[in-house]
């Protein structure tokens, strides 16, 4: 018998892996996405409580041009996030955005969940640094998805809890995390002539080793 046993419970997992292609998908995207924000001023999405933020959420007009299946960007986001994976894997991505900072500006806490029943189910979301200076830009910031419990009890200090967290991120990083866990990015010094720039997309998994989801 064991004394003095001492076991987390639960984990929540983040994967991360840097795309080594990312310098050929720049150069497929990067003129693209710059010239989309040079040229548009697109109107914050509904319910999102941020500045001026550019992004392409919920834009399928745009998406669809930049992202499309055949793409580069998309065979490469199937090729690295199959190898989060400890199983073969199918899945499809159901939405894909982009987002760009250059003023300063930061992204409110959120989830990928959706409210609306009808909308098909994402199981792990994702997002690119497909253009990030660590001297000058903020990664995302994670929270706790159970801060509120933990208020009733004690979390000692050699747990080394934190109730937000924020991962290393490098220019051409991928991240995948569960789509209701909480996170948001804090606002900045504006950086004008380097844009802070990241693809976020949610996936579906259609079949996990002999698990199939119809």
């Amino acid at each position: 018998m064991r004394n003095h046993y001492k076991k987390v419970l639960f984990p929540i997992h983040l994967f991360q892996t840097n795309i080594r292609e990312n310098s050929i998908i720049q150069e497929e995207v990067l003129n693209k996405i710059q010239k989309l924000y040079h040229s548009n001023q697109l109107d914050v999405p509904v319910g999102w409580l941020t500045d001026n933020i550019f992004t392409t959420f919920d834009r399928e007009d745009i998406n669809s041009h930049l992202f499309y299946k055949e793409s580069k960007i998309i065979q490469y986001y199937t090729e690295y996030v199959k190898k989060f994976f400890d199983k073969p894997v199918e899945f499809e991505i159901d939405d894909i955005w982009l987002n760009v900072y250059s003023k300063g500006e930061y992204q409110e806490e959120h989830t990928h969940l959706s409210p609306n029943i009808f909308v098909r189910r994402s199981h792990f979301s994702c997002i690119h640094y497909l253009k990030f200076d660590e001297n000058v830009h903020v990664p995302v910031t994670f929270n706790d998805p159970i801060t509120t419990m933990r208020f009733n009890t004690l979390e000692m200090d050699s747990n080394h809890y934190y109730e937000r967290w924020s991962p290393s991120v490098k220019e051409g990083d991928l991240l995948m995390f569960p789509p209701y866990l909480s996170h948001f990015v804090n606002k900045s010094e504006p950086t004008p002539n380097n844009p802070r720039i990241s693809i976020a997309f949610n996936i579906h998994i259609r079949k996990y080793g002999d698990q199939v989801n119809e």
